[in-house]
């Protein structure tokens, strides 16, 4: 009876090391995933900060709308340093609190972002190419070998 108290008692010991192991596996994937994340988040911002750039650039030298700009894409900037640099823990806990105290703003900024974020991958999205008469030879249209047949 004592060996299969041992035998037991040695199975729970086993099982608690693969769970936690699995465990610290898994937060560790996610860890990845995260910072993997954050820095392509961080990238795509610089990406606006470098488009700010450029239009401060196209506009009057010293005017109100340059410098306006101008201070934009700094700040812009100074975002994706820090967002680059932060720790992904203390991140997720910050807009967790930040919701928790502000659920109307966090609600309304989100939606904000996501349809910027819409906008920004639509632009961005391969052109469509008008076809042309030549292009598709089994089409119907002018120039097919099947115009005119029913």
């Amino acid at each position: 009876m004592q060996d299969k108290t041992n035998l037991t008692s040695a199975a729970h010991i086993k099982a608690a090391e693969v769970r936690d192991d699995a465990f610290e596996a898994v937060r560790a994937d996610a860890k990845a995933r995260a910072a993997h994340a954050r820095d392509q988040a961080a990238e795509e911002i610089e990406h606006f900060a470098d488009a700010a750039d450029a239009a401060a650039g196209q506009l009057p030298y010293g005017s109100v709308q340059a410098q306006a700009a101008e201070q934009v894409a700094a700040q812009i900037e100074g975002f994706a340093q820090k967002l680059r640099t932060a720790d992904i823990s203390a991140v997720g806990r910050d807009v967790a609190s930040f919701a928790r105290e502000n659920p109307v703003v966090f609600l309304g900024a989100a939606a904000l972002a996501g349809f910027a974020a819409t906008r920004f991958l639509k632009a961005r999205g391969p052109k469509e190419i008008p076809a042309t008469l030549t292009d598709d030879p089994w089409g119907t249209q002018a120039g097919g070998p099947y115009h005119g047949t029913s």
